[in-house]
């Protein structure tokens, strides 16, 4: 199959308030011409979610399922997607693509459960995440005798090698590598006339946040501007390069984050990023759960703004139907994403849903439904515990972006608790009889079967 290639530009610890075309930006102190421009373009989302770490973010982005059903529910070690999982590398493999990631994986890291055991050709990067390389600079971690993570690389399944210590100094240059084997793989792959799919996982602003040179004190805002700034730049190389190679038209890209702001472990200049939204990553509240997502394809993706809501597991199904490929999604297991296709390309005046299940490791936490949140457990930070609330949270989000207000009794929105809530909630208990994968199951582990 001919189709149009994809570029997913997936960014880490972003919120909406990072960025001008969001109102953000420079009043920060981080100009990004670069993605205010795609924006202009392209159609930008203003309710766009995801789940609750980087890890259960990134399963449920690349199996169209909740990290739940994944097993894929925290960012801690062990366990990961089982083979039985079917990714967006591995549909469109079958398909023909010629799949690329580069960067965090974060959904296994041990044999079996790499992006190339799940349908992706080539993969340089880590299996882990950044602060990692935070480690060889720690004298006690020099004096445990441990040995420290590496960078990856990998040709197909069975084959790792570790090419070198992450330290602070990889960390701070390693987008320069993937920049420059993400330029080759799209050249090789429009030179041999296949479409491609590249994952491009771009390190910031996850901590340590360290800009390049090019870009340290290139900003007004200190180093997190900086990385912002160095964001927007390596995001323009990309699609200079789409161009340079002539296949803007045929290209699906999509910048998008995998959850919000890190105001939990580094918090110089995070306070306020995120935007309208109260909280950061690691929390139960919007500034956690909403992130920028754009999508762009010419000729096909409407250009505008949207506050339609859209999830992480619905890119999987989009993507199989934007390419025409439809059947390419799995049918034997729920695929909690639906397919916005129709509401992208401007077909279908509105998004296809309406509401979503939040997590937080493997505790069902509440639920969005349009313009209303409900939480029976609550997340402060990523250094707070997980609370069970007495009586239920009811925020409307509209009147209150704040979530401060929850038993406002001029609209109290009781109502919610027991019409919408409860239905919506006991349906997904019943869906997942059958098909969740619990966390570090074995790799062969197949749900409904037998261990």
């Amino acid at each position: 199959m001919v189709g149009p290639n994809v570029l997913f530009f997936h960014v880490d610890n972003v919120s909406t308030g990072d960025f001008g075309c969001y109102g953000g930006g420079i009043a920060i102190g981080a100009e990004t011409p670069n993605v205010d421009r795609f924006a202009g373009e392209s159609m930008l989302l203003t309710n766009y979610n995801v789940e609750a770490q980087c890890a259960p973010t990134r399963s449920a982005l690349m199996t169209g399922r909740h990290s739940v059903r994944t097993g894929v529910t925290n960012v801690m070690p062990g366990g990961g997607l089982v083979a039985w999982e079917v990714t967006i590398g591995d549909a469109l493999k079958e398909l023909g693509y010629r799949n690329c990631i580069l960067g965090k994986w974060h959904c296994g890291n041990e044999p079996g459960r790499y992006p190339t055991d799940h349908g992706f050709d080539y993969w340089y990067g880590v299996g882990g995440t950044w602060d990692e390389a935070m480690w060889p600079d720690d004298k006690w971690f020099q004096a445990s005798g441990f040995e420290p993570e590496h960078v990856l690389e990998s040709t197909g399944p069975g084959h790792l090698e570790q090419v070198k210590v992450l330290d602070t100094a990889v960390r701070t240059d390693i987008d320069l590598e993937f920049l420059e084997k993400g330029k080759q793989w799209m050249s090789d792959a429009v030179e041999e006339g296949e479409p491609f799919f590249l994952y491009f996982n771009h390190s910031n602003i996850h901590f340590p946040v360290i800009p390049r040179d090019e870009y340290r004190d290139g900003s007004d805002g200190g180093m997190v501007a900086d990385c912002i700034q160095m964001i927007d730049g390596d995001f323009q190389q990309l699609l200079d390069k789409i161009d340079e190679l002539g296949v803007r038209d045929d290209t699906i890209v999509i910048f998008a984050g995998d959850n919000g702001r890190d105001t939990s472990f580094q918090a110089t200049n995070n306070r306020g990023a995120p935007g309208n939204w109260r909280g950061g990553y690691f929390s139960t509240f919007e500034g956690n759960n909403r992130t920028a997502a754009i999508v762009g394809w010419p000729g096909h993706i409407e250009a505008g703004a949207s506050n339609d809501m859209l999830h992480v597991v619905d890119w999987f199904p989009t993507l199989m139907h934007l390419i025409g490929a439809g059947d390419a999604v799995p049918t034997d297991r729920v695929v909690d994403g639906v397919d916005q296709s129709a509401f992208l390309q401007g077909d279908e005046p509105t998004s296809r849903r309406d509401h979503f299940m939040m997590f937080f490791d493997q505790t069902h936490v509440g639920l969005r439904w349009r313009n209303f949140k409900v939480l029976t457990h609550m997340v402060e930070n990523g250094a707070a515990p997980i609370q069970q609330l007495a009586t239920p949270h009811i925020y409307n989000l509209t009147v209150n972006p704040d979530e401060d207000e929850p038993y406002n009794y001029e609209h109290f929105h009781s109502w919610v608790l027991f019409k919408v809530y409860g239905p919506l909630s006991a349906a997904f208990r019943a869906s997942l009889e059958g098909d969740a994968v619990p966390r570090a199951a074995p790799i062969d582990y197949i749900p409904g079967r037998p261990s």
